[in-house]
């Protein structure tokens, strides 16, 4: 029996709605089929025919390296703090394959300004669930003290000949589903499934959202660019291709009808091909227009590129092969941007993980693990050195302990770090007996 959904949640499908155009679009861009660049109505042909060769992808090249950087090693805890992380958080981590998911929630997060993961916890399973959500079919309503606490989500997908909406509250998970010829959209012809509902242990909604910076995706303000690029390849691809051969010209004392009375076809007359004659009435010229110059085209779209790199601080070599050749100082300044950026965005991602991971706990009923404010992940450095430059500032560093030298100019893991270090002790023990073997006297 139909059920009619309240005015919060009837809010929240439209909230949906509304933010999923924005998303989409936003994910056209990401796929290499942003909207077509404009033409004048005379390439209108011309632009058909190169229309998806004119679209290049600099959206996901500007994620990309962004992403790239982000990647989690481990956690620390109220029970466990070291620089290694807590053992039971890896194990959590690693049980719901997170080191690799975790990447596909930063690209939803840097791509579209926010991103979302739902724990939960199935019968017969030793560990809670994590699932990453595509933010298209989530949406939420935020404590205005707090946007951090979500006080109510909604999640819309579709499966088999249904649509589904889960309502997660507090205290409980309301699931409603109708038929997929409606639209999930609608408010109306929704019913409840008392079976798959019931109450949330949890106490708290167990959604947690991921925001970006002003909840934008890194590229979306810059749409313009983009455009304006393609649009400057179309033009390219269309002179380039209109100008392949020469456009001949013909002028001079032309009949417009043969003997019989009957209108000449010149177009027919004058055919363009490798055994082709011409037959041409006395006094007729005949000529041939310059091809056109695409220099001023490839130089204006390098520019756009430039441009795009500036604006989202991104690498040039990420964007162009030539940005490998730019200055040593160059390069080195873009760089520092791209990791200042990162370790923005991290920041912001490390709100997220935390509480997920406190969620995860929570469900397996571990307290003093799943104290918030104990919770802290382990990021990877987001700066990457060369081998000659870590062994370059490994020697500079003599002075600083082994294990901090290895963690922040080697950037090997805690884990790696502590296998050295026993290592170093089993070479140490073996000179040492080496040494005492030497100096023993002979008899």
């Amino acid at each position: 029996m139909a059920t009619q959904l309240d005015d919060s949640q009837q809010g929240l499908l439209k909230k949906l709605k509304k933010e999923q155009q924005r998303m989409n679009l936003l994910e056209r861009y990401y796929d290499g089929d942003a909207p077509l660049p404009e033409g004048a109505e005379g390439a209108s042909r011309a632009y058909r025919r190169f229309q998806k060769k004119a679209r290049l992808n600099m959206a996901q090249l500007c994620v990309a390296a962004v992403r790239e950087r982000m990647r989690i090693g481990g956690f620390r805890t109220g029970a466990d703090d070291d620089e290694n992380g807590d053992k039971e958080a890896r194990r959590l981590w690693k049980a719901n394959k997170l080191d690799v998911y975790s990447a596909d929630l930063h690209s939803f997060f840097l791509k579209f300004g926010e991103a979302y993961a739902i724990v939960g916890m199935r019968k017969g399973r030793e560990y809670p669930l994590v699932t990453v959500e595509d933010p298209r079919q989530i949406q939420t309503i935020t404590n205005p003290e707090d946007p951090s606490e979500i006080l109510a989500a909604v999640k819309v997908f579709s499966e088999s000949a249904y649509h589904y909406a889960y309502f997660y509250y507090a205290d409980e998970i309301q699931v409603y589903f109708k038929d997929s010829d409606t639209s999930s959209y609608d408010p109306d012809g929704w019913m409840y499934d008392e079976q798959a509902s019931g109450p949330n242990p949890l106490g708290e909604v167990p959604v947690v959202k991921f925001t970006n910076i002003d909840e934008k995706g890194e590229y979306e303000p810059y749409l313009d660019i983009i455009d304006r690029i393609n649009h400057m390849i179309l033009q390219r691809l269309v002179i380039a291709t209109t100008a392949a051969f020469k456009q001949k010209w013909i002028k001079g004392d032309f009949p417009t009808h043969d003997p019989d009375g009957n209108e000449v076809d010149y177009n027919g007359l004058f055919e363009s091909a490798p055994g082709a004659m011409w037959m041409l009435p006395e006094g007729a010229d005949i000529g041939e227009l310059d091809q056109s110059n695409i220099q001023d085209i490839l130089q204006a779209v390098r520019a756009d590129v430039q441009d795009f790199a500036a604006v989202t601080r991104t690498p040039m070599h990420y964007l162009s092969p030539d940005g490998a050749n730019q200055s040593a100082e160059g390069a080195s300044l873009s760089r520092e941007g791209l990791v200042f950026k990162t370790e923005d965005r991290i920041a912001r991602a490390t709100v997220g993980w935390s509480k997920v991971m406190s969620l995860m706990f929570k469900y397996m009923g571990d307290t003093e693990r799943s104290q918030l404010l104990d919770l802290e992940p382990i990021w990877d450095s987001p700066e990457r050195y060369s081998l000659s430059e870590r062994a370059d500032a490994n020697s500079k560093f003599q002075d600083v302990p082994f294990r901090s030298r290895m963690s922040l100019v080697g950037q090997f893991s805690p884990a790696e770090i502590s296998e050295m270090e026993v290592e170093r002790a089993g070479e140490a023990i073996l000179t040492e007996a080496l040494f005492g073997s030497a100096q023993e006297p002979t008899e």
